[in-house]
């Protein structure tokens, strides 16, 4: 049998393994193969980036000159410090500590340095590439998905020059030692494309007699956005096949075809290479039957290298949406409807599967795109029969059925936290939409979840197509008014999809001239007239900026779904949202609690560079005022701030608590320093310097009171006498306009 190695490239989620791979394996081992090899080349590559050789080889990238750079890379490398790889490991070591994890202060500390680090490894592509550590800004034609783009040699080189280093010396040596006659590469996130393409790009040099293929989600969508079809193979010409739709069968079928010394022309979802010169057989699709699957195996997966304290795994016992019929929705390779066909376990096969799950990881995510409510009743209701521990969440809909009980249920069987597509507030919206739901029924949902004291994630969106301002002022208005019924959530702005029937019926919509973004030939979104002016977008856009969704994107804390965001649910319960904003807040005690500087202030560059900050990272023109300073905090943001807080942040250079700030900007009155102290703290220009935790308990910062004045003591000898200058002695500072530090 021919040796196999399953690849999952960059960039892409660190914080746990993705399923994919793993039930491609497991199923191809029932079938009488031997294991692949898993390599998670994101997480390992992360961790290259900051060993010995990897750090000093990002040092010399960025010492090197870099005459003539345009505008909007001197905007981007202004988020670009020094390299800290003893800071990175640190912050490493925390994301993986079961008690520090938990330290939110020191949790943002960590994923801080994460996302700085990140950002000086993407200058070494495209500055500015990495956003929040691990989600890609790509390049505008990779972005628009021109296929001349996503072929161009030294656009993918660069793109992935960040990870060469690690494909070098660590993956393709690997790779030929092992020679494995299959490489199967899985692409799930659409930023995962250009550097999965630079993949098997070097990997068909390394191995020129491989088979080599791709599947994944992200496959599955080019295959069905790209127009002219022959594209498909120009932009994986490098391929020996493809895998479209579900790959369970096709994988295992590839398998025996090569063993057999035959090619694999029979599965309906395997395209070969047109130089194989293979016919397409009927039918065009094939649906896994979900019986068949054995339970997923994720032992293959390196789970040491993952930035989490716990093992969280994805499980999917169904597949499409049993209610397929939302006129926004377009998933998977769907024909008639917005999903592929509805599919699930029996609730004995998902006990069977959990069941062996949680002694492997006490975290599962039902990955799928909805479970059926009488399923996740008797489910639950079984878990609790048979004692099973496990934390569990998944996205539902939001049904009449979800009684206080059946929630009181859900949350015994260890159900942390659900996620539901709301969409919107207003019902003339979600008729449109076919929602099936009404506000009022949402309402109720999510008061009942919350009571059983499951979190609750809210997601939706504004702009669907003839909705008016008032109209989207409704949903947020619903948000805003339910507060305490949810933890985390995104709002986010309607995108329209060639297979929604939105854009199939465009005339009952309201819209006209559908058309894909100039340059794209993978046309995944389409633009579209729609009489809706610019002011009143602008409107709703900063209605939505004043609702807390959560500190962080993808994959950190507060992100609906991630990993992170189930482990302070599970801590924090659905109070987890005022557990986080508390650290962002000032308190009695914080007095004796030491604070430092989050950042460094950098010199004012040029105007033009200013103007393409702005632009690249929507910062409003109206604070590039002449009198900004830039101060780069510790995750590479650029604040501008007014001149006159400069003195007040040096304060906070020693570290100092607050009562020795106090009597350094003794000048200012006391409700003064407040409402400066409640600023830097909230924009986390200061942060709490962390203190050892000890087991008898914790406060909101994951300290005892008692560690909190130990640290105070230690730390005051640090500040100095230089720091703390004698009031005689001190320059008076402009007397500060707090307000101005909310900008």
């Amino acid at each position: 049998m021919p040796a196999a190695a399953l690849i999952y490239p960059p960039i892409t989620d660190p914080t746990s393994g993705y399923h994919s791979l793993s039930y491609l394996d497991s199923y191809a081992r029932q079938r009488g193969h031997a294991p692949a090899e898993i390599i998670d080349t994101n997480i390992e590559a992360f961790h290259h980036s900051y060993s010995a050789a990897g750090a000093a080889w990002l040092e010399g990238e960025l010492a090197r000159p870099r005459p003539d750079l345009d505008p909007a890379t001197r905007a981007h490398l202004l988020r670009v410090a020094d390299p800290d790889p003893a800071g990175v490991r640190r912050a490493v070591d925390v994301l993986r500590d079961g008690t520090r994890f938990y330290d939110y202060g020191e949790y943002q500390h960590a994923v801080d340095a994460v996302m700085a680090w990140m950002n000086c490894l993407g200058a070494t592509g495209y500055p500015g590439q990495f956003r929040d550590g691990f989600r890609l800004q790509a390049p505008p034609g990779v972005a628009a998905g021109s296929v001349a783009a996503l072929t161009d040699e030294a656009v993918l080189s660069r793109l992935s020059r960040p990870f060469q280093r690690y494909y070098d010396e660590i993956l393709l040596p690997r790779l030929r030692r092992s020679n494995p006659g299959v490489v199967g590469i899985n692409i799930t996130y659409q930023w995962q494309l250009p550097f999965a393409l630079w993949l098997i790009r070097i990997i068909r040099r390394a191995l020129p007699d491989a088979f080599l293929v791709a599947g994944g989600t992200e496959v599955s969508d080019v295959y069905k956005h790209t127009r002219p079809a022959r594209l498909l193979f120009e932009l994986f010409d490098d391929l020996d096949a493809v895998v479209v739709g579900e790959g369970e069968t096709a994988y295992a079928d590839l398998l025996d075809g090569l063993d057999a010394g035959t090619l694999p022309v029979a599965h309906p979802n395997l395209r070969l290479h047109p130089r194989y010169g293979a016919v397409r057989p009927l039918p065009m699709l094939h649906y896994e039957r979900l019986a068949e699957l054995p339970t997923p195996d994720f032992s293959g997966l390196p789970w040491d290298e993952y930035l989490s304290p716990e093992r969280f795994v994805y499980y999917s016992p169904s597949r499409g949406c049993y209610w397929n019929k939302c006129t926004f929705c377009d998933y998977g390779l769907n024909t008639d409807g917005p999903t592929s066909p509805w599919r699930q376990d029996t609730v004995d096969l998902m006990i069977r599967d959990v069941t062996e799950l949680s002694k492997f990881a006490k975290f599962i995510y039902f990955s799928v795109d909805v479970l059926a409510p009488a399923t996740i009743l008797r489910f639950a209701e079984q878990v609790v029969e048979r004692g099973l521990d496990l934390r569990w969440g998944a996205e539902i809909r939001l049904e009449k059925y979800w009684s206080d009980e059946r929630c009181e249920l859900l949350k015994r069987s260890g159900c942390t936290a659900i996620s539901v597509g709301f969409e919107s507030a207003n019902q003339r919206i979600l008729d449109l939409i076919d929602k099936g739901t009404t506000p009022e029924q949402v309402r109720r949902t999510i008061a009942a979840m919350t009571k059983a004291g499951i979190g609750v994630q809210m997601m939706g969106f504004t702009g669907f197509p003839t909705e008016t301002v008032a109209e989207a002022m409704d949903t947020i208005r619903f948000l805003r008014d339910h507060r305490h019924l949810w933890t985390f959530g995104g709002l986010g702005e309607f995108v329209l999809t060639p297979g929604a029937i939105v854009a199939k019926r465009p005339e009952r919509f309201g819209i006209a001239n559908l058309r894909p973004l100039e340059g794209a030939d993978i046309a995944r979104v389409l633009q579209y007239d729609e009489p809706i002016t610019e002011a009143a977008a602008a409107e709703v856009l900063a209605a939505k900026n004043e609702i807390y969704m959560g500190h962080y994107e993808r994959p950190w804390v507060g992100a609906t779904d991630t990993a992170h965001t189930f482990f302070y649910h599970d801590r924090f319960g659905v109070a987890v949202r005022e557990r986080l904003e508390d650290d962002r807040s000032r308190h009695e005690e914080d007095e004796a609690v030491p604070f430092v500087v989050n950042g460094e202030f950098l010199a004012r560059p040029d105007d033009e560079t200013l103007r393409a900050y702005a632009e690249q990272y929507e910062v409003s023109e109206r604070l590039l005022a002449p009198d900004r300073m830039l101060f780069r905090r510790a995750d590479g943001r650029i604040l501008l701030l007014p001149r006159r807080t400069k003195p007040f942040l040096d304060i906070f250079a020693g570290p100092a608590t607050l009562a020795q700030a106090r009597d350094h900007a003794w000048m200012v009155d006391a409700r003064t320093a407040d409402q400066l102290w409640d600023a830097l703290i909230r924009r986390r220009l200061i942060r709490r310097c962390p203190a050892p935790v000890q087991p008898d308990g914790v406060n909101r910062s994951g300290r005892t009171a008692s560690d909190s004045t130990a640290a105070t003591a230690a730390s005051t000898s640090a500040v100095g006498a230089s720091t703390l200058v004698p009031p005689a002695a001190r320059a008076t500072p402009p007397r500060p306009a707090p307000a101005a530090l909310a900008t």
